[in-house]
């Protein structure tokens, strides 16, 4: 997989190059090391949310295709990019919990709750819609930990999106999804 994804970035990169052409972002610079920035000054894109955008895409492409394991490898190279820049950014959870969505789907439980965790530590990171995201992750944290038979780790996932919902405004609060997480911890206080 890791070569999969060297390979990919060579071509995401090679991709970014001549989309920029020789007046792009890099122009003019001398180590590089500015083209790291996650902004889009003076109408230039850094490299890694170019790469960042051509991964998502083609995940996008895979899934579509039916091809989840190379979505899966997108959206992961798709995180990679963002964190490169050093900064974290919700493009780079966004991409973690797109690649758990994935992984869970495909019952590879671990790497689910492994993206899970990485996009829901980035989302903490930010208040607004980020904290709704993050509650978002934390109730599919809770149905898999239930899933595995680890009641106390589904309660605390739930109710830690109970808690991020509290916080975040209450435009971004989700009535719907609040009750159904209270359900989600009165039937697991009934029964396993």
């Amino acid at each position: 997989m890791k070569r999969f994804s060297f390979i990919l970035t060579i071509i995401a990169v090679f991709a970014a190059l001549m989309t920029v052409g020789c007046g792009g972002a890099t122009a003019g610079r001398g180590s590089g090391d500015d083209a790291t920035e996650d902004n889009m000054a003076g109408g230039t894109i850094s490299r890694e949310l170019q790469e960042y955008n051509y991964f998502m895409e083609q995940a996008g492409l895979a899934q579509s295709e039916e091809r989840k394991e190379d979505a899966i490898d997108f959206y992961l190279s798709a995180a990679d990019s963002m964190a490169k820049t050093g900064k974290p950014t919700i493009k780079e959870a966004d991409a973690h919990y797109e690649a758990a969505q994935l992984a869970y789907q495909m019952v590879q439980k671990e790497l689910a709750i492994q993206e899970y965790e990485k996009a829901a530590e980035i989302y903490l990171r930010f208040g607004g819609n980020a904290l709704t995201k993050g509650a978002v992750v934390y109730t599919n944290l809770g149905v898999i930990w239930k899933e595995l038979h680890e009641k106390n780790k589904a309660r605390s996932c739930w109710q830690s999106a109970l808690d991020l919902y509290q916080k975040a405004e209450a435009g971004d609060q989700n009535k719907v999804h609040i009750e159904k997480i209270q359900q989600n911890i009165r039937d697991l206080d009934q029964g396993f």
